[in-house]
């Protein structure tokens, strides 16, 4: 008689949440038929071949860039060990972010400025947080610009 008060009856205005995913996948082959499927012995999740593909891909992608902003730079790159920084020299510390999240917009604002002989163009952004709050601004240049003002000799 006590159970019936502790019950507990779902709400069918809030489905159930689904189960987790595993952390780390523990994939092994199943036969079925002519062919073999590799599914994870945990949750049984059927692996996708194409988005491992995919995934390996865009890792290597952003390693090699990594090491080519470093190498520019004449940096050392870090990255591998999964610190918050790609690449560190004796002045910089970097952090090297490619693909979707290249701003145009500003990449256009700064190609628009006018320069004249030994000038670099900068973009100054900055927001207008009102009062009582700092003013934030960001600088940014071109790659080519900073490595040549700023680029460390290779010993």
């Amino acid at each position: 008689m006590t159970d019936d008060l502790f019950a507990v009856t779902p709400d069918p205005s809030r489905p159930a949440r689904p189960s987790r995913v595993c952390r780390r996948h523990g994939w092994y082959g199943i036969a079925l038929g002519d062919r073999i499927i590799t599914a994870c012995r945990r949750c049984g999740r059927v692996r996708d071949d194409a988005k491992v593909r995919r995934g390996r891909t865009n890792r290597s992608r952003g390693n090699a860039i990594e090491r080519d902003v470093a190498k520019a730079l004449g940096m050392r790159r870090v990255g591998q060990y999964g610190g918050p920084d790609d690449a560190r020299g004796s002045l910089f510390a970097a952090q090297v972010k490619s693909g979707k999240s290249y701003p145009e917009r500003l990449h256009t604002w700064l190609k628009a400025v006018p320069v004249d002989a030994g000038q670099v163009a900068i973009l100054v952004i900055t927001d207008a947080p009102g009062p009582g709050h700092r003013r934030r601004g960001l600088v940014v240049l071109d790659l080519a610009d900073w490595r040549d003002l700023h680029g460390e000799e290779k010993p």
